[in-house]
């Protein structure tokens, strides 16, 4: 690399760049909203409390609460990478990549969802279980994750897809006992207690349905039409091709930090099944597999900036702005 491409990337991964993208990513929700291009949600997938979609009547104040969502889930991601190292590095690049790819799709972007409360849930979960590696005394943070997971499915049952995958972590972080299970267990019957036994919601007239919808459907049923799947498309792309880069690098760390590498694999890899297979609902998905693909992209950036990562980083970037203008117009 030249001196000047070297100092581009530098200053492509420094905190001013990033700023800036994140205010650009809020404009760029907020223009979706007003110029028409926010397809609604489906109110399904709830069989307790009101679908999260329906929760705000205003779509200027959903659109804001889910930019102040998408700005948490970013400051989480930073959280996760300064407490554990996750990346090796100070820059918060990724962070910012993150919001653009959820704002390239304005049926994500540009309103509130589940979606938003799964990224909070997932990113918040990745976090409790990073932190109970090795640990024993970690009932209270198991009972923890698997509480926020059950509240969430009682407002898009989906969200309890990810209960074995959570549980996967918990072996993956070497910390998967009895207690633990039982810590778990315990956290995924506290909501339904809750709100059944204090009489506060009445008892579901039946149980959730899941169901196959037929791959020669799927531009008709999508939320977010040809963009979204094209969004979803690029992110799981970037996910994999990115992911293997970097996979031969987790060989040589530590038992610690292959567990969390192992377990942001699992997540990543999961959400991206769910969404292909409950492509109807795919919308719930796709900013829990953005903040995955940040990662990613965080740990490929740093291992390729002294070989013209920023390149693939702007092609990226390039591929989402592009998606975003097809979906507006």
């Amino acid at each position: 690399m030249t001196k000047r491409e070297l100092h581009f990337s530098n200053v492509l991964r420094s905190r001013g760049v990033a700023f800036l993208i994140t205010v650009a990513s809020v404009w760029m929700m907020r223009h979706a909203l007003a110029m028409g291009a926010v397809e609604p949600l489906a109110p399904g997938m709830s069989y307790a409390f009101p679908p999260a979609a329906a929760w705000f009547s205003s779509p200027q104040l959903s659109m804001w609460v889910n930019a102040a969502c998408v700005v948490a889930v970013g400051a989480l991601l930073i959280i996760i990478n300064m407490t554990f190292n996750l990346l090796r590095t100070m820059s918060v690049f990724f962070a910012a990549f993150f919001m653009l790819s959820v704002a390239s799709t304005p049926v994500i972007g540009s309103q509130f969802g589940a979606h938003s409360l799964l990224a909070l849930c997932g990113v918040t979960g990745m976090l409790l279980i990073f932190r109970l590696y090795n640990r024993r005394r970690s009932d209270r943070l198991v009972f923890l994750i698997f509480f926020m997971l059950s509240a969430l499915g009682m407002v898009c049952y989906a969200a309890l897809l990810y209960v074995p995958v959570f549980a996967i972590g918990l072996w993956q972080m070497r910390i998967l006992r009895f207690k633990k299970v039982l810590s778990a267990a315990v956290g995924l019957i506290v909501p339904l207690w809750i709100v059944y036994g204090l009489d506060i919601l009445p008892l579901p007239t039946g149980l959730p349905i899941f169901f196959v919808t037929p791959p020669t459907d799927l531009p008709a049923l999508v939320p977010g039409g040809w963009p979204a799947i094209a969004a979803t498309a690029l992110t799981i792309f970037l996910l994999l091709t990115m992911g293997a880069v970097v996979a031969f690098r987790f060989l040589g760390l530590n038992a610690r930090y292959r567990a969390f590498n192992g377990f942001l694999i699992l997540l990543s890899l999961s959400t991206a099944v769910f969404a292909v297979v409950n492509f109807t609902n795919l919308p719930f998905y796709l900013m829990l597999l953005d903040a995955c693909l940040a990662i990613q992209v965080g740990h490929f950036f740093r291992i390729t900036a002294s070989r013209r990562g920023y390149i693939a980083m702007l092609i990226a970037m390039g591929g989402y702005i592009g998606i975003y203008f097809w979906a507006i117009l």
